[in-house]
């Protein structure tokens, strides 16, 4: 009764000659709620105001921004930039991958992490994407509007409501005070897609889980005079039994009553393509939602008899605009950790502690996101008035304690390898990790133990003790998967231990150091005339080498990238003594023992243009200069010797055309991405030049040919899928001085290996 009479006493002030007041309702649906933004320039272009508004989920972050003093029209070209479409699809912008915390890349495609309790128990993730991105910037959209209205969201230039679902209380949970940015962030939690937040204790989901159409709420909160609804969302039909999203769909989304709660009002719909998590689309659905309102236009204005004009709006959001104060932040703090974790969080991040401003703080943010230890961030902004800027509490999700990895390479050819690794994370005041991972196959068989931590210094360092096996098999009968496997031709060994290092330059750039102690031992014949009583030639190896590299890698795949670039420049030193023992058919067969010592430069370039079109380009060049000295017989000094190795194709091949201790090389890429780069048809084209090439002298001898009077040629055109897990890829190569020089595979996996002793 007392709210029947509330309305009635509305209707009888506003026909007295009050201001009309006019609410906007805003669904939740994923992607297609993108079409509220139409609705509101729509709404704008024909003065009719906003006076309040509501909304849940993706609902919730349109009406926040609109509310916070964003215009249609800039929502419009943030939501079609490729930044949002990271934010969406749970990436970290390119600029802000750290380089410098990235593993050395490997053939793993599935990560599971492991709770070390009293048992092992396997932790599946909660969501699908990375939430970081959006939060962050979440944090930097709404922290200065939520401190200019007094974190009360009716002194926000327009006042606003959005919806959350409390899956603690199994309750709906209105929120119009607080900090805007946690309160919009709760509201648009969609199951299994952002992980859901705690607030007060309780765990937060998407608003739509218990009501997608905050009508009711609008109206118990504001009362306006008129509503205007935009709705993308509708209750699901039932599940069939092999629906498992539509069934736990079922069991958690309360069916919504998508009507206003009274008259007078309308009802917008769109309808659009865009699906629920197609946010690659989002000018389509901007454009459906003004079309769907321009439809109604006629029906909105006979409804609305009170105007907005476009300069009183302007005004009022710079009016509103002026009052959000910069985003500085005087005191950062890390919570969820113990005293030494934090202790690293904060030398990384706020090394002068001195204040920050959000474009010095981003890079040093995603800089700690980048740790092994750390498997996510959320951040809080609270203005302090006393001081004129924020307060930012940055709660830190720990990286489970165990990780197992799975990866490899399945292959139509006769080199499939398996890999497994598992790592143990160590948080305390410096962030370390143990690992030890192995292959296993026919082709390649490794085993590796590296302990890596990473320093808080004022210049990152990480220092990394490793020891590594690796063995590579060439056999015979390598063309095709169904051809008779002969014995093997060439065995390469080689067994390392030793010290990796790395001092960060910048995002991107990363200066690396090592020193090793390894043994090799090659096994092979000098060609394929051999019986099974003959014995192979062998050379045994034992060296210590030293490297120094500078590098700067922004490719944005560890194989087959299509973007970003690598720029290498290097130095080594090797030496130490041969002892080579000659096989059943060498023609001189004394042992041979020499000391060699040399000196290795190398330069490479891969650079990609192009980045955002269908058509994409790159090149490659790699210059190599070496000194070093001949083994004891041609194909010992050939196994030693530099290869050029530009696809992964290549790698999983006996080169003996493409080996010299000085060459330069060079190619380039065609590429066709489409589907969101999902789908990459590649094509590729290189020369080997070699200054002199090694020859093989009579007894097997090695010598070198005339400078430049020999080169080789290499191309390779694949069809690759970017599949969830790794890349599949068939894929035709040609390539000089194998018996048949085209060759073809059809992948499944990484053609990477684990670090040599030289790398």
């Amino acid at each position: 009764m007392l709210r029947t009479l509330t309305i009635l006493l509305s209707w009888a002030l506003a026909l007295a000659g009050h201001a009309q007041r006019i609410g906007v309702v805003l669904s939740g649906g994923g992607a297609a709620a993108l079409s509220h933004i139409g609705v509101l320039k729509a709404l704008e272009e024909n003065n009719i105001p906003v006076d309040y508004i509501t909304g849940s989920s993706m609902g919730a972050l349109v009406g926040a921004m609109y509310a916070s003093g964003i215009s249609p029209a800039q929502m419009d070209s943030l939501f079609q930039t490729d930044k949002y479409r990271l934010m969406a699809y749970g990436g970290v912008e390119s600029d802000f991958t750290y380089y410098f915390k990235q593993d050395r890349p490997d053939a793993s495609m599935l990560t599971l992490g492991l709770n070390v309790d009293t048992t092992l128990q396997l932790s599946l993730p909660t969501n699908l994407r990375s939430p970081v991105l959006i939060d962050f910037e979440q944090m930097r959209t709404f922290a200065g509007p939520a401190a200019a209205a007094g974190y009360n969201f009716d002194s926000l230039m327009v006042p606003f409501r959005c919806i959350a679902s409390d899956i603690t209380a199994r309750k709906e949970v209105v929120y119009g005070q607080g900090n805007l940015a946690i309160a919009v962030r709760a509201s648009m939690s969609y199951p299994f897609y952002f992980k859901p937040i705690l607030v007060d204790g309780h765990l937060m989901m998407d608003g739509g889980m218990y009501n997608n159409f905050p009508a009711d709420v609008m109206y118990d909160a504001f009362m306006p005079d008129y509503i205007i609804g935009s709705n993308v969302a509708y209750n699901a039909a039932p599940p069939s039994e092999d629906d498992l999203m539509g069934q736990l769909k079922a069991i958690m989304v309360q069916p919504t009553q998508y009507v206003l709660p009274c008259d007078p009002g309308v009802i917008i719909e769109p309808k659009t393509a865009v699906t629920l998590f197609d946010f690659s689309n989002a000018k389509q659905a901007i454009a459906d939602g003004y079309a769907a309102t321009m439809a109604r236009m006629p029906q909105i204005l006979a409804g609305v008899q009170r105007r907005r004009s476009s300069d009183a709006l302007a005004a009022a959001r710079r009016k509103f605009l002026r009052k959000c104060p910069p985003l500085v932040f005087g005191d950062i703090r890390f919570t969820g950790l113990t005293k030494g974790q934090a202790t690293y969080c904060d030398r990384l991040v706020n090394k002068q502690n001195e204040p920050l401003t959000a474009g010095q703080l981003k890079p040093r943010y995603f800089r700690l996101y980048a740790d092994n230890n750390i498997s996510g961030l959320f951040p809080k902004a609270t203005y302090a008035p006393d001081r004129g800027n924020f307060n930012l509490d940055v709660l830190v999700k720990r990286e489970r304690k165990l990780e197992v990895q799975f990866g490899g390479l399945v292959s139509s050819r006769p080199v499939n390898t398996g890999m497994l690794s598992a790592r143990y994370n160590i948080f305390g005041r410096t962030s370390s990790t143990l690992e030890g991972s192995a292959y296993f196959g026919k082709f390649y068989t490794s085993g590796q133990l590296r302990w890596r931590t990473d320093l808080s210094s004022r210049r990152p360092v990480f220092l990394e003790p490793a020891i590594v096996f690796n063995r590579w098999d060439y056999f015979s009968g390598f063309n095709s998967f169904f051809q008779e496997v002969r014995p093997s031709y060439i065995i390469q060994r080689e067994l390392w231990g030793g010290l990796n290092a790395g001092l960060a330059m910048g995002n991107k750039g990363l200066l690396r150091m090592d020193g090793k102690y390894a043994q090799s031992k090659d096994s092979y014949y000098q060609d394929s005339n051999f019986g099974a009583r003959d014995t192979a030639d062998a050379t045994a190896f034992s060296y210590a080498t030293a490297g120094l590299s500078v590098e700067r890698n922004s490719l944005n795949r560890k194989q087959q990238p299509n973007s970003g670039e690598l720029i290498r420049l290097g130095v080594r030193y090797i030496g130490g003594q041969e002892n080579t023992t000659p096989g059943s058919r060498a023609e001189n067969r004394e042992d041979v023992t020499a000391r060699h010592d040399w000196v290795v430069l190398k330069a490479t370039l891969d650079k990609y243009f192009l980045p955002r079109g269908l058509f994409k380009f790159g090149i490659m060049a790699e210059g190599t200069y070496s000194t070093q000295p001949f083994f004891a017989n041609y194909t010992g000094t050939l196994l030693q010797a530099p290869v050029f190795q530009p696809t992964p194709e290549s790698r999983t091949y006996f080169l003996e055309k493409y080996r010299a201790t000085q060459y330069l090389a060079g190619g380039m890429r065609l590429i066709m991405a489409v589907a969101r780069n999902k789908f990459d048809l590649r094509l590729e084209g290189y020369v080997f030049q070699p200054y002199k090439a090694l020859e093989r002298e009579p007894g097997n001898l090695a010598g070198e040919g005339s400078a430049i009077s020999t080169r080789n040629f290499l191309a390779s055109g694949s069809l690759i899928y970017q599949s969830p897990l790794g890349p599949v890829w068939f894929n035709t190569s040609y390539l000089d001085g194998l018996h048949t020089p085209w060759v073809w595979s059809l992948n499944f996996g990484y053609a990477i290996f684990a670090q040599k002793a030289r790398e």
